[in-house]
């Protein structure tokens, strides 16, 4: 029967709703429902208070293996005060491990299994009062967990005075990658640690291992998870790299506006202080042009070389404050329009034109106090020319550096060894 409004307003107005009043009706409802919701949840509360009855165990129904776990589908029992279901089994660490959902849904994940294949778990069902089921054991099926595919990713690579290491993580979960080495040097023995935390791919070194050619390096390196998973991934032998850097007393600098290969010469205010041997932190030395970007300086090494290295120095220029008399440490490091992306180029004469050796991108670095700024810009940014597997360049006498941002650049310096 269709109520006409009036009357339909009277009803409203019985339990009060003022119809004229819009804007409260929606709050009055929420308090009703709320209050609803809650009793019926209270029923609940009140079921467990000295309630030592366990309730009845779930049902297993079937599992969907994941990626280092499993997806488990359960039938919940129909006790009015059950809480939630739990999944749990011992892993490979000697640990339980604890899954629920709670009681209105009819699924749950589990993970954290060391590697793929069949894997026993206990599921059980837990009131209010915290009573458990009887457990109920169900096997259930994993694919290789992300701690397993991030350990046989894992790469070594002689490096210049130090090792690179390289991994996938796609699944861009936290592991921990430890890196064990132990080396003779200088005729004593000696060990070294590193640990890597990593959500993703990377590249990583490991730095001032000044070892030569014939002092071979023990690796092993060992993948961990979150839930105690360890994984294998390297046990080997590697020897390091060696260069050295290139003096500077034979290198040249073509004049600005001279053409090599189509590529002009920069033109700008101290260019012969890119390779002096002076950084702007010790004295106030650099390289400035007003051409727009890119340019190029090309360096006559006076000699062929196999480059593998380069260090270049930004401009500092670090000012007093008149009034407060405080030294800004940072300066322009990292900014300030020095040039933080550049390519390299190597001459190649067979085919008489610049072959492009690899780009550098120098990303500001983190630091805690700023006096580290000085630190980092008198050491400058070192960059191997073959980033992701380090390696001596073809034979050239001729080196390019071409700037891609920036007008600033103090000071550069190349690492590498005689041509064969």
């Amino acid at each position: 029967m269709k109520i006409r409004k009036s009357r339909r307003d009277d009803i409203l107005l019985n339990v009060g709703f003022n119809p004229r009043r819009r804007k409260g009706i929606p709050v009055i409802l929420l308090v009703i429902l709320i209050a609803l919701a809650g009793c019926e949840e209270s029923k609940r509360y009140k079921i467990s208070g000295g309630d030592t009855t366990p309730p009845g165990a779930p049902i297993f129904l079937d599992s969907r293996p994941l990626v280092g776990g499993a997806r488990v589908f359960f039938l919940s029992p129909k006790d009015e005060d059950l809480l939630y279901v739990e999944a749990s089994y011992i892993s490979e660490a000697g640990k339980r491990l604890r899954f629920s959902a709670s009681y209105f849904t009819d699924s749950l994940d589990v993970y954290g299994f060391a590697r793929a294949g069949e894997h026993i778990i206990e599921l059980c069902a837990v009131d209010r009062a915290g009573n458990r089921s009887i457990s109920v054991h169900a096997l259930v099926e994993s694919l290789e967990p992300p701690v397993v595919l991030v350990a046989k990713s894992v790469e070594l690579f002689s490096s210049f005075a130090s090792m690179l290491m390289k991994w996938n993580n796609v699944l861009r979960e936290p592991v921990y990658v430890w890196v064990d080495l132990s080396y003779t040097q200088n005729g004593a023995r000696s060990e070294h640690t590193a640990v890597f935390t990593t959500v993703q791919s990377e590249i990583r070194s490991i730095d001032s291992l000044k070892l030569y050619a014939d002092e071979p390096v023990s690796v092993k390196v060992s993948v961990k998870d979150k839930y105690n998973n360890v994984v294998q991934a390297k046990d080997t032998t590697i020897v390091l790299l060696t260069d050295e850097e290139i003096a500077k007393d034979r290198w040249s600098l073509p004049s600005p506006y001279s053409v090599m290969g189509s590529v002009l010469q920069v033109d700008g205010m101290r260019l012969e202080a890119v390779i002096d041997g002076l950084i702007d932190i010790d004295d106030e030395n650099y390289f400035v042009t007003l051409q727009p970007n890119p340019w190029n300086i090309i360096i006559d090494l006076g000699e062929e070389y196999e480059l593998s290295r380069i260090v270049t120095h930004q401009r500092w220029s670090g000012y007093a404050d008149a009034v407060f008399g405080i030294l800004d440490e940072q300066g322009n490091l990292y900014r300030g329009d020095n040039v933080l992306m550049y390519n390299m180029y190597g001459w190649d004469e067979t085919v008489s034109r610049w072959e492009l050796l690899s780009r550098r991108v120098i990303n500001p670095p983190v630091v805690t106090v700023e006096s580290q700024y000085t630190a980092l810009g008198k050491a400058g940014d070192k960059a191997f020319l073959y980033p992701e597997e380090p390696r001596f360049s073809k034979p050239t006498r001729w080196f390019r550096f071409e700037a891609v941002n920036g007008k600033y650049i103090s000071e550069i310096t190349l690492y590498g060894r005689k041509a064969q």
